[in-house]
């Protein structure tokens, strides 16, 4: 009689059981999940540890990211945030190739100088509503991309994404550079 625990074990059975598992079982991956967080992440890593954030998104929130995930994250800010501004970049696009100075300065004003240089309604009550009417029938890309980057960028505080700067820097002047 064969003891079952020399039996050699088969590579692509482990494998199948591995994927069969893996479909039946919660879906953990949230990989992308840090990406979208990661403004919040690298501003709360200031007085939080990674295992810190991964418990609080866990419990708070009942959103699973893991500690590694979060450690990796903040250990190569560079590509953390060049990976979340892919995100907002073709409306940041948008929004300097219709500015006067074709640049991205303008993601580092603090929200409220953004909205005083966007804001039509210092033209008054009947006038703000026209241009913006005019605005939005005339260039609704804008307007698509000013909503993207007020909801995106501009919920993250100054002082992060004044931080993000260095690390996004080389590449909005290689932006600016194709236009």
């Amino acid at each position: 009689m064969s003891n079952e625990a020399e039996k050699p074990v088969s590579l692509i059975d482990v494998g199948q059981k591995l994927v069969g598992h893996s479909k039946s079982a919660e879906f953990t991956a949230n990989r992308g999940l840090v990406v979208e967080l990661f403004p919040f992440i690298f501003e709360a890593s200031d007085r939080m540890s990674a295992r810190a954030i991964c418990r609080f998104l866990m419990e708070e929130q009942g959103i699973r990211l893991s500690q590694v995930t979060i450690a990796k994250a903040l250990n190569d800010p560079k590509k953390s945030w060049r990976s979340f501004f892919e995100n907002i970049e073709p409306s940041a696009i948008v929004l300097a190739k219709h500015s006067k100075s074709a640049s991205f300065k303008y993601l580092f004003l603090s929200k409220a100088d953004y909205e005083n240089r966007t804001s039509l309604d210092k033209d008054g009550t009947i006038t703000g509503m026209l241009a913006r009417g005019v605005r939005a029938m005339m260039r609704p890309e804008w307007v698509a991309a000013d909503k993207v980057i007020r909801e995106k960028w501009f919920s993250i505080g100054l002082a992060t994404r004044l931080k993000a700067k260095p690390h996004l820097e080389d590449h909005l002047m290689a932006l600016e550079d194709k236009f």
